[in-house]
């Protein structure tokens, strides 16, 4: 919501940290290097935490503006920023401004309240404005939360030693840098129960993506419509049961397979047609794979945009390996080398060699 970005900078409360010395005003309590917002409203917050932690616990029907203006938070014994109870937090990053957040290697966090992150939060989370924003998670994911997460703006860069960032319910990025270093996954939305979140949109913004697992990986959909998304290391590049690209620039570098539509459903360790589909309509697309560039449980539909395809050059993998159909029409592809003209030059490797 646009509002969310609007606010009275009258209204705003000062929070400074400090070692043994934070200071906060109305709806601010602080115990020891813990400080915590108890009230909705907007908090400016500066200083520093050697080993504390920041934490926004209010009713769940209250927002949150949280400007972090050059703020550092360590904490080795759980989140740097921990977001308990809210309806929404929106997290400012001023012009000119860098902070940084950072957890510990080993910790747990009582009843689940939020995940293991350096910024956790178990409420919806925005992230906006020009400045950067700095997370390093070293117990598991840098940027979590059991909702959704938007970037509107602002350069983010995340280093997890799971995922880099994570919404449960989905990640919808507008705008801004975002640089996502994951040992894990480098962008996941891992919602399974509800059939409307689980999804990753990217609508614009330059996004740099180096993963050890699935560059982004979604369990419903993966939608990209504008932006720059390059994908630098990855085992899967991305991965969904509907990946669509219809605008944008991607580039994809996997060791496994570069664009992978799947429901994860399979029949005696045999891979079916589960109704999954994968749909380029749009944008240009440049794929470099270790085995298919694109690969489909089900549906494959390059409508438009411009495919270029490297697939493995060995073992035999394919441009395009799908159990459903394969349709192409007006988008220019290129694989191996080889201008594509028809579908029935994409379900194998250039130069011959059998299916993955």
């Amino acid at each position: 919501d646009a509002d969310d970005l609007v606010w009275d900078a009258s209204a705003e409360v000062a929070v400074t940290l400090a070692d043994g010395a934070s200071t906060g005003g109305t709806g601010v309590t602080v115990s020891g290097d813990t400080v915590t917002i108890t009230a909705g409203g907007v908090y400016r917050v500066s200083g520093s935490l050697s080993n504390g932690q920041l934490v926004v616990a209010v009713p769940d029907d209250a927002t949150v503006r949280l400007i972090l203006d050059s703020v550092t938070v360590t904490n080795a014994s759980g989140p740097a920023v921990s977001v308990t109870s809210a309806d929404e937090v929106t997290v400012i990053l001023p012009d000119g401004s860098t902070s940084r957040l950072t957890d510990g290697a080993s910790y747990t966090v009582a009843d689940d309240a939020t995940p293991v992150a350096a910024l956790a939060s178990a409420a919806d989370l925005t992230i906006a404005g020009n400045g950067t924003l700095e997370v390093t998670g070293k117990a598991n994911d840098a940027i979590s939360t059991k909702d959704g997460l938007v970037i509107v703006s602002g350069t983010i860069k995340a280093t997890g030693a799971d995922d880099a960032i994570r919404g449960k319910d989905f990640v919808h990025v507008l705008g801004g840098t975002v640089t996502a270093t994951g040992a894990g996954d480098g962008i996941s939305s891992d919602n399974e129960e509800d059939a409307d979140r689980g999804w990753v949109r990217i609508d614009g913004g330059d996004v740099t993506v180096s993963a050890t697992s699935d560059g982004v990986d979604a369990i419903n959909a993966i939608v990209v419509t504008g932006g720059t998304v390059n994908v630098t290391r990855s085992e899967e590049g991305m991965e969904s049961a509907a990946v669509t690209i219809s605008g944008g620039t991607v580039s994809v570098t996997a060791s496994d397979d570069g664009l992978n539509a799947t429901k994860g459903t399979t029949t005696g360790g045999t891979e079916q047609n589960d109704g999954s589909d994968l749909t380029i309509s749009g944008g240009t697309v440049t794929i470099k794979s270790g085995y298919d560039g694109i690969d489909s449980n089900g549906t494959v539909n390059l409508t438009g945009g411009t495919v270029t395809i490297t697939s493995g050059a060995s073992g035999g993998e394919g441009p395009v390996d799908a159990n459903g159909t394969i349709t192409l029409t007006d988008a220019k592809v290129t694989a191996n080398g080889t201008t594509i003209t028809s579908a029935s030059q994409l379900g194998h490797r250039m130069g011959g060699g059998p299916r993955r």
